[in-house]
Order: C-alpha cells, then structure tokens, then sequence
C-alpha cells in the first residue's frame, strides 16, 4: 500500500485538494501498478507563520 504526504501551505478550497489526491493517485496507479483503493495520502496543511523560504516566513511574504 503506497501511502504519499503532501505538505501545503493551508488555504486550498475542498476541490483544489480533491483534484490533487485524485491526480496523484492516478500517477501512483499509472507508474507503480496498484489498484486506486490501495493508494494512501495523507494532506498536511501548515499556517503560512509556521513555514519560511529563504529566511521568510510564508505570512511575511507578498501574495503571489
């Protein structure tokens, strides 16, 4: 059972987030061979204070 962390900055609305695990469990499915009920992902969202890049916190940082 392939199970996949995805780290993300919070913030994406249900469907983004939908969309995202249903991509990425068809590229596990696609390249590795497993059936879609075998493929794990667990969503870890982070506030944008607690993540930096660069020395920055992500709250600190211009919207993009």
């Amino acid at each position: 059972m392939p199970e996949i962390v995805v780290y993300l900055i919070e913030g994406r609305s249900l469907d983004e987030k939908r969309a995202l695990v249903k991509d990425v469990t068809a590229a596990v499915v696609k390249n590795i061979g497993v059936p879609p009920e075998a493929v794990v992902i667990s969503l870890v969202e982070q506030p944008k204070a607690t993540k930096s890049k660069g020395g920055v916190l992500f709250s600190d940082m211009p919207p993009r």
